[in-house]
């Protein structure tokens, strides 16, 4: 009842708001896709007079007035198209283009409210921090803005200063997004089959943690330390003691924006090697690191002295672990090679479900695929076009991959892009071959297989210390009655025969697989102890069994390749 009763509140709190947000949608033309006349009347003001769509304004393509309600609507409205932008599961190429340009079209705040701001967080006056702080911003976003300062050892630095009361405007208007898609996912099937509550529980999420700035200078000092040595990249270094969840202090850069081609040659830097260095560094970020800069547009980068690249903004990064860079790195080698059922495996690795309905059917589609794509020279194939088509087959399979995938398509698309504005001959695909084929050979380097065998048998240890209490515990449950098994079935005209048989096999099978690992597990063991006799310096014992092991897996891949299980 009492939170009933505080969403009730919280609901009439937020209806002027909402009025606002339905007149935007309504002036450029979205009324029919929210049905917001349904919507009025559930609000109770149905009375209320829209504003009239502007003359010429339905003219445009849905696509340019999406982006400008979004702008007109403010700051979280803005970022959650900029956020939208790196999901191309969601948006097509012509949304997709659209919220590219996104601004954060928001005015500065005065100075002397960053000046207080400064010091509520810090804890001491901008005057006790620095000799000089400039009053007006270099730059202005929808959630900061940042002053130039330089600290009283004489060091320039950036100061990124929250806006004031942004958050409470956020968390408002979050809520409020929230609340459409629930109405979208109940009311509009078309948009429904997109889950757009995930879809918004997922940018929510994404943006808190922008707005808290600790997040960001553990992401710039984590990039920083990766790329600790190497002389073609400069990370701004984050100073602590001025930093706090709403204000950031790094180190001041200053430079040539990557696409300013006059600068660039007045300044003695080569457009090619420059475009390699750029595309080297996202390369080595994806497939080395696994950790990389989700948003690296030219305004995000820079150019320093002696060609270096200086990178800005680390509020939004992507993640891939170990496993899903050796998956991407499968699918881009399956890409070049052609081998079609390569990329249908890579692709299941990577998706949440692991599965598709129907193989056959996406093992045609990526055939199709790669007919369609890769039948041209390397040099002419544009990585980040034939990822984002390699989308639509997600779409059409009914594969939803994890965040990470669609942003790292997104920085590969947009260092490609630079790179190709840089030198138009540039071959991207040859660049990033290296770093791909190096992944795969470390996943079967000895030093990692050894370390996958110690991993097995430490977790084969566990496994046999519970197993006996667990079955015993289950067993128990039985004798008394008490085991209950949620089932569905659908009756076979043969009865419950053809599952006995399926459930006889795939014991049998989970059976023999057991015995198979505890048997290689034990055997390897054994070679390590040295236990004689010894024949080529291994133990006779510890090889006998490890061949008896390969001969027991042999023998169940055999049995499932025979039943078109492989």
């Amino acid at each position: 009842m009492i939170h009933q009763l505080r969403s009730a509140v919280e609901f009439a709190s937020h209806l002027p708001r909402y009025n606002e947000i339905i007149r935007v949608l309504f002036k450029y033309g979205f009324a029919d896709v929210l049905k917001l006349v349904a919507l009025q009347r559930l609000m109770g003001f149905e009375n209320a007079v829209l504003q009239t769509h502007e003359t010429g304004l339905l003219a445009k393509p849905p696509e340019e007035r999406l982006r400008l309600a979004l702008e007109e609507l403010g700051p979280t409205f803005i970022k959650f198209g900029q956020i939208l932008s790196a999901r191309r599961d969601l948006v097509n190429d012509a949304f997709y283009a659209e919220l590219c340009k996104l601004q954060d079209g928001v005015p500065t705040f005065p100075g002397r409210q960053a000046r207080g701001i400064f010091s509520e967080e810090i804890g001491v006056t901008v005057a006790q921090a620095f000799s000089e702080f400039d009053e007006e911003p270099l730059a202005g976003a929808s959630i900061a803005q940042v002053h130039r300062a330089v600290t009283k050892e004489g060091e320039v630095v950036a100061v990124k200063v929250q806006r004031p009361d942004i958050q409470p405007i956020i968390e408002r208007d979050l809520a409020i997004i929230l609340d459409l898609a629930k109405f979208v996912d109940r009311h509009v099937p078309d948009i429904a089959v997109l889950n757009p509550v995930a879809v918004v529980s997922e940018f929510s999420e994404t943006l808190m943690k922008e707005l808290d700035f600790t997040n960001e200078a553990a992401n710039a000092e984590r990039f920083a330390k990766q790329f600790e040595g190497n002389e073609n990249i400069r990370v701004p270094a984050v100073w602590r003691e001025f930093s706090s969840d709403k204000v950031l202090t790094m180190g001041f850069m200053s430079g040539i924006g990557v696409s300013d081609a006059k600068a660039l040659a007045e300044n003695g830097i080569d457009p090619v090697a420059l475009s390699e260095r750029i595309s080297v560094l996202i390369y080595q970020q994806v497939f080395e690191f696994g950790f990389f800069h989700g948003d690296p547009h030219p305004g995000n980068m820079t150019v320093l002295e002696g060609g270096a690249i200086g990178l800005y903004d680390y509020g939004m990064m992507g993640t891939f672990s170990p496993a899903f860079r050796a998956s991407v790195a499968n699918l881009i080698a399956g890409l070049a090679q052609k081998d079609h059922r390569q990329v249908m495996r890579s692709i299941l690795e990577m998706s949440d479900e692991g599965i598709v309905p129907d193989a056959d059917r996406m093992l045609r589609d990526v055939e199709e695929f790669s007919d369609q794509h890769l039948n041209q020279p390397l040099a002419e194939i544009r990585l980040g076009n034939v990822l984002n088509s390699l989308l639509d087959l997600l779409r059409r399979n009914h594969l939803r991959m994890k965040g990470s995938f669609y942003l790292g398509i997104k920085a590969l698309s947009q260092v490609e892009g630079i790179g190709r504005a840089l030198n138009p001959q540039l071959n991207f695909i040859v660049l990033g071959q290296p770093y791909a084929a190096k992944l795969i050979q470390d996943k079967y380097h000895p030093t990692q297989l050894f370390g996958l065998l110690k991993k097995l048998a430490a977790e084969s240890v566990d496994f046999l210390e519970d197993f006996p209490y667990e079955f015993r515990a289950m067993w128990d449950r039985v004798r008394k009655g008490k085991l209950s098994i949620p089932l569905e079935h659908k009756i076979d005209p043969k009865g419950f025969e053809p599952l006995r048989v399926t459930l006889d096999s795939i014991a049998n099978r989970l059976t023999n697989a057991i015995l198979a690992a505890s048997v290689l597990i034990c055997s390897s063991i054994l070679i390590l102890s040295h236990i004689p006799p010894h024949i080529w310096g291994i133990p006779v014992i510890g090889l006998l069994g490890l061949i008896w092991g390969a001969i027991m897996c042999l023998r169940l891949v055999l049995s499932i390749w025979k039943h078109g299980g492989l």
